[in-house]
């Protein structure tokens, strides 16, 4: 059980390269919702890691509301 909380509380340092454009716009994002870049980039990666946990799972869908239109992401 202790190892699994030092695992937790854990981190690993990653270097990511972007396009100046696509910085640009991760900032301009960042600074719209009044948050840093580092957290956006996280956010980022928590949706991505659901999107992935839906692709393994046959029967889930994920469908993007908005107002009464829906869309539904098909994983190829």
């Amino acid at each position: 059980m202790n190892m699994i909380r030092e695992k937790a509380n854990e981190t690993k340092r990653y270097n990511l390269v972007l396009p100046q454009v696509l910085y640009d716009e991760l900032e301009a994002v960042a600074d719209r919702k009044k948050i840093t870049t580092v957290e956006l980039l996280r956010r980022f990666i928590k949706l991505g890691m659901l999107t992935i946990a839906v692709e393994d799972k046959p029967d889930t869908k994920l469908i993007i509301r908005e107002g009464k239109k829906e869309r539904q992401i098909i994983f190829v």
